[in-house]
């Protein structure tokens, strides 16, 4: 009976040693489970700029659009899209011998005419010719240059600018006529944008303020730009205003036709606090944040102002020094525990805890 009883003890104490070991390791594992990995950023101070983003399309400041004046052939493009061009180069050629370019006829009449002129000339300083037929020889010479110069122009379409060349619009063997697109030539030491703003925009321009300019070609190309005109009248068909931008392009990096993007700074703001946008939840018709406290996430509500384009202005709810949750907030109730695994530093440096 005695032992019996012994036996009995142990029992009961070895199934609450158990009991005890097992109660240990469910509630460890809760603890676990309930630890959320999360990242934090330090809350400080910085200063902001308020800025608009606009796109438009890059074009020459001067920009020419040579046209064919005759019916005749293409004979010959001399040269390429890209191409540096200077005033006056041949940038396309027409047949000289076509039915309606005249070229042929008057350059043999001014060759006659220049021979013609140079022997009245000499004749006229022996005093073998009287001053009428002198003059009369003149005239017809010069008559005879005007036309062929002329007919030359019909042919030789040429660059009325120094620039490059934007668009070559026919090809060898086209057939054009008068008043056709042949090519274009832009001045591209300074380019221009033009802008349709809104009527909610346009105050925020000026004239001589300053603009970021952003285009992609093979990389980012990045310049100044300043405003030269705002239209005071809406255009009564886009209802936009027409905003123009100089762009300084020495290094010839914008070319024309290029699609851009102009930024303006609107507003500078110092020493405010701001949250990027995913950190800031919205349950109940309210905004709110989480930041790290002795382990555990703590619900803020947040006021909230300016958006500066991937981060808003808080007004209130936190402060500088606040460890800030930024990943792993959407999983969080007030009071959760979080795990800091990661966190970046005043200076923007992100470690490993």
């Amino acid at each position: 009976m005695k032992n019996l009883r012994r036996l009995f003890s142990f029992g009961i104490v070895a199934g609450l040693f158990l009991t005890g070991c097992s109660g240990n390791k469910n509630n460890n594992d809760a603890n676990l489970i309930q630890a959320i990995a999360v990242k934090g950023v330090l809350v400080v101070p910085t200063s902001k700029q308020l800025s608009r983003t606009f796109t438009g399309s890059i074009e020459g400041e001067k920009q020419a659009v040579i046209r064919a004046k005759i019916a005749e052939a293409v004979e010959k493009i001399n040269f390429r899209v890209g191409d540096i061009v200077k005033t006056n180069d041949v940038i396309i050629s027409l047949d000289r011998t076509g039915p309606t370019s005249n070229f042929t006829q008057a350059y043999s009449v001014y060759q006659n005419a220049e021979k013609n002129f140079s022997k009245i000339k000499y004749l006229f300083v022996e005093g073998a010719v009287s001053e009428s037929q002198f003059d009369a020889a003149q005239t017809e010479f010069e008559v005879a240059r005007a036309n062929y110069e002329a007919a030359l122009q019909m042919v030789e379409l040429r660059s009325p600018i120094d620039g490059r060349v934007t668009s070559i619009d026919v090809y060898v063997g086209q057939y054009v006529a008068p008043g056709q697109q042949v090519a274009t030539v832009a001045s591209t030491e300074q380019v221009r944008m033009k802008l349709g703003v809104s009527g909610n925009d346009v105050a925020y321009f000026k004239e001589g303020q300053k603009v970021t300019i952003s285009a992609e070609a093979d990389s980012v190309i990045t310049g100044d730009g300043s405003i030269l005109t705002v239209a005071r009248s809406a255009d009564p068909v886009t209802r936009t205003f027409q905003v123009d931008v100089a762009i300084s392009n020495y290094a010839r990096r914008f070319k024309p036709g290029m699609f851009a993007r102009a930024t303006i700074v609107i507003d500078d703001f110092a020493n405010v606090i701001v949250a990027p946008r995913q950190a800031i939840l919205t349950r109940d018709g309210r905004n709110y944040t989480f930041v790290v406290s002795d382990g555990a996430a703590r619900m803020r509500e947040v006021s909230l102002g300016v958006d500066f384009n991937g981060a808003t202005q808080v007004l209130s709810g936190l402060q500088s020094g606040d460890t800030l949750i930024v990943v792993g907030q959407n999983y969080l109730q007030d009071g959760s525990r979080v795990n800091l695994a990661r966190f970046v530093d005043e200076s923007g440096k992100e470690r490993a805890l």
